[in-house]
């Protein structure tokens, strides 16, 4: 009798959860124009050169910083596994905007601190550490 033969891979290095690692090193004043709105609650802003795909950082309702990897964790090896904002659900999503609108890559929903809501995805968003020194947010992994 063989056991765990279709079990999944809990290692988060591994499986439908594996990001694979890549340097995150954000230095953001807040004073300065492009990152004021960053000092208002319900606020985000895209970093697109850090992380593999892009890193969302937001100012979540809790009054905490997150910044979270915007690779999809379910299968992130595909070519659609990009986590978009849904402004109208306020809600991250597995899935990228076209010239139709909105098409849904796995279907994995999180909300704005990384936390999964639904979909295929068994692992919330991966983030990165943030931290702040008055108006200056540092971003690291």
């Amino acid at each position: 009798m063989s056991f765990g033969s279709s079990c999944k891979d809990d290692n988060p290095y591994s499986g439908e959860c594996f990001i694979p690692e890549a340097i995150v090193n954000e230095v953001i004043n807040m004073d300065l124009p492009s990152y004021f709105a960053l000092q208002n609650l319900g606020e985000h802003i895209t970093l697109e050169s850090s992380g593999n795909r892009g890193v969302f950082l937001v100012h979540y309702f809790d009054d905490v910083f997150y910044a979270l990897e915007r690779t999809c964790p379910y299968q992130s090896d595909q070519d659609c596994a990009y986590v978009t904002v849904d402004s109208t659900n306020l809600r991250l999503r597995c899935g990228q905007y076209s010239d139709t609108g909105f098409v849904s890559c796995c279907g994995s929903e999180y909300q704005w601190d990384g936390f999964l809501l639904q979909g295929p995805s068994r692992c919330g968003l991966k983030a990165y550490r943030v931290n702040r020194q008055g108006n200056s947010l540092f971003i690291n992994n």
